[in-house]
């Protein structure tokens, strides 16, 4: 069976938003209470034709200026302003914005941002628009905004330290958000290449979309995709609202079946799938505001969709439900997103992480759901087979009559013996086909080993990885506080002695020495798990190749090992394995997917034969061993577990013969091997003892 990932993910998420809602709730930057604002429909006035004109106080504390192409001007009254005062606008998707900050009658401050300008020109290198305020008792400060999206202005004034700090809980955030979108999209991309179903690949990338329309709507499209190119920055949010629409009704129109079960809905689905189209031409061609307002257009989309996931659900289709709650739980997150937008719902914390944390909700769910699928389908298939095993049995029955019959009167019956002839020969071809489809159910259940612990296993050098930024970063930032102090000496001045001499102070205190030890510890140890997951994934690759036809040329060694690579998780716990590789091994002419099965196949009854055996953990062990001969190469597979009788060892080549009980295997394993190795013109050969252990001995030519 095809395992989902664990529903701790689920729970993760939401304790995340929880911390980080207690976070973002301590932080020490104010909103801005008296608002005032204008419109400029003409936009063309300059900061001093505004200065003169009248401005309206906002009515609400977040103002909302819709979808507009005019430029709005927001005015602040400020009292005391320090050195490290800021002022921060927390919508990172505004097109531009001009700053104006007078001081005893004078222009003190003069910023241009928004996504029109380069990221990298930002005083502050951070998602939301961030400027810097002059040390006054009181100030005047005005805002020029221009936007082809939801105009949204929640404005808060504080220290620069606490502004820094609230983004970087955000931040924590959106890591693990875009890690989990990550996880999501690997895990499927991986069983799309393992089972070819286009659910999955669908799936793909309506994930790759989802995730990336969050980090554009956050900023971080700006901040690390594209900083310099503001021809993207200005769409950006546009596409990917258009291609996550898009995505997401493919998804649903191949996952629900919506075709057959809803065919007039199929229909406007595929007219709301060309809207989004001209959506994109549109913002491509610059016209920002009917653009935006074409795709909240197709977002009720989302509405007919649920609807679809019913109609699916209620004409049989089980896995529709696993679809309807994920789908409800992202709307939850879409509904207070927009509703935050017009106004109706407050931009608090809950509004600003609605949509990602219910998309990533939506996500894992929608994970539970494709696998659901593939189990009910398996499920299908196993039913099918034991009807096919029934008709099997039923024809051996009548074959046996026949050819009894057949015996007694061969010479008065030549004529039914040619009919007969030819019922057995069509009996032969079922028979046949019967069997070629166990076997695929025999690939099928390495599959299904692959992908069971796959996930835990890229997820283990990931987080080691992910433990290390934190200590990583604290330690930069003692590190550049130390080059700061000893920036600050100018050469040849007054000062400079003092200030070398505080640096050096700084650097015993912060312990220079020991910062330096810890960083090379700390990238030491993210190398190492970018080098495991490398590795894990490698060895994926290699195993991949399973029903890989083409003779080529493979490296036994690395065949083996990315069978043990895949086999981690089953081998962890239940026993040890020992590798003896011959290092001269030659390369040879070979199918290394059907190989890799071989070598699955015994290893795994390996593992299960010492585990069996009721020995201590310690003392199980499977030794995995090659050797270079003249004319071949030699695989020996030994362990010592439980062992076998003479009566045993002497039938476990057969097709459906098993020592498990009923359901835990298809006794076609070993057969399947002996298969692979006699069309490799090879030879296999067993060695067992009864509670000693047993041993494979797998001879391979080198041409073959």
């Amino acid at each position: 069976m095809i395992k989902t990932p664990p529903f701790q993910l689920v729970s993760s998420i939401v304790f995340l938003f929880i911390g980080l809602f207690v976070a973002d709730s301590a932080h020490a930057a104010e909103g801005v209470q008296n608002i005032l604002l204008y419109t400029d429909s003409t936009n063309a006035l300059t900061i001093d034709d505004v200065k003169t004109r009248s401005f309206i106080p906002s009515e609400a504390p977040v103002p909302n200026l819709g979808v507009s192409t005019h430029a709005h001007w927001v005015k602040l009254e400020l009292g005391q302003t320090s050195q490290t005062s800021v002022l921060e606008i927390q919508n990172p998707n505004i097109d531009s914005l001009w700053f104006y900050q007078f001081v005893e009658g004078g222009i003190s401050t003069e910023d241009f941002q928004g996504e029109a300008y380069a990221f990298e020109d930002r005083t502050f290198e951070l998602p939301n628009f961030v400027f810097k305020l002059q040390p006054a008792a009181t100030s005047e400060v005005y805002i020029r905004m221009v936007s082809g999206k939801q105009l949204l202005l929640p404005i808060e004034i504080g220290e620069k330290e606490e502004i820094v700090k609230t983004q970087n809980n955000k931040n924590i955030f959106f890591g693990v958000y875009a890690g989990i979108i990550l996880v999501m999209l690997l895990y499927n991309l991986f069983i799309w290449f393992s089972v070819r179903d286009e659910n999955y690949i669908y799936y793909v990338f309506f994930i790759l979309f989802v995730g990336l329309t969050q980090l554009v709507l956050n900023g971080y499209g700006n901040q690390y995709f594209w900083p310099t190119n503001t021809w993207l920055g200005l769409r950006a949010a546009h596409y990917a609202g258009v291609l996550s629409g898009i995505t997401t009704v493919l998804f649903a129109q191949h996952y629900l079946h919506i075709k057959r079960y809803s065919p007039r809905l199929n229909k406007v689905l595929i007219g709301y799938m060309i809207i989004y189209g001209v959506a994109f031409i549109l913002a491509t061609a610059g016209f920002f505001t009917v653009s935006y307002n074409l795709i909240n257009f197709c977002a009720v989309a989302s509405l007919l969709l649920v609807y679809a996931a019913v109609n699916s659900y209620r004409k049989g289709f089980a896995p529709a439900l696993y679809f309807l709650v994920a789908f409800i739980i992202f709307l939850i997150g879409v509904t207070i997103f927009v509703l935050r937008d017009v106004g109706v719902f407050p931009n608090n914390i809950v509004a600003q992480y609605a949509l990602p944390v219910g998309s990533a909700l939506e996500v894992v769910l929608l994970s539970f759901a494709l696998a659901d699928r593939i189990n009910q389908l398996k499920r299908e298939k196993e039913k099918e087979q034991l009807q096919k095993l029934d008709a099997l049995k039923e024809n051996e029955r009548i074959i046996t009559q026949q050819n009894i019959l057949l015996e007694a009167k061969v010479n008065e019956r030549t004529k039914a013996l040619a009919a007969s002839n030819s019922e057995l020969n069509v009996t032969l071809d079922e028979l046949r086909s019967a069997q070629a489809q166990l076997v695929d159910a025999e690939k099928m259940a390495s599959l299904g080993q692959m992908t069971a612990g796959i996930a835990h296993e890229l997820n283990n050098p990931i987080n080691f990885v992910s433990s290390n930024i934190t200590p990583l970063k604290r330690d930069l930032d003692d590190l550049l506080e130390i080059l700061a102090c000893y920036e600050s000496a100018e050469p040849g001045s007054e000062e400079a002695n003092a200030k070398i001499t505080e640096a050096r102070a700084l650097s015993e205190e912060l312990e220079l020495d020991f910062l330096k030890t810890e960083i090379e510890q700390l990238m030491k140890g993210i190398e190492d798990g970018a080098h495991r997951t490398a590795e894990i994934v490698k060895g994926l690759r290699i195993f991949s190749r399973l029903d890989e036809d083409a003779l080529k040329k493979a490296d036994i060694n690395e065949c083996i090992k990315s069978t043990l690579i895949i086999l981690k998780t089953t081998i962890r716990g239940a026993s040890n394995v020992k590798e003896e590789f011959s290092m001269d091994l030659p390369e040879i002419s070979c199918y290394p997917g059907k190989l890799n099965q071989v070598f699955m196949n015994i290893i795994a009854n390996a593992v299960q034969a010492t585990e069996a055996s009721g020995k201590p953990l310690e003392e199980r062990l499977v030794t995995v061993k090659t050797e270079n001969t003249e004319d071949s190469i030699v695989v020996s597979i030994k362990d010592n577990g439980v062992g076998m009788p003479p009566e045993v060892k002497s039938k476990i080549f057969d097709p459906f013969y098993t020592t498990k009980e009923v359901g835990a295997g298809t006794g076609l394993g070993l057969s399947i091997v002996l298969g692979i190795i006699n069309h490799h013109q090879g030879k296999i050969a067993v060695e067992s003892v009864p509670n000693e252990g047993t041993e494979f001995i797998i001879t391979l030519p080198k041409a073959l």
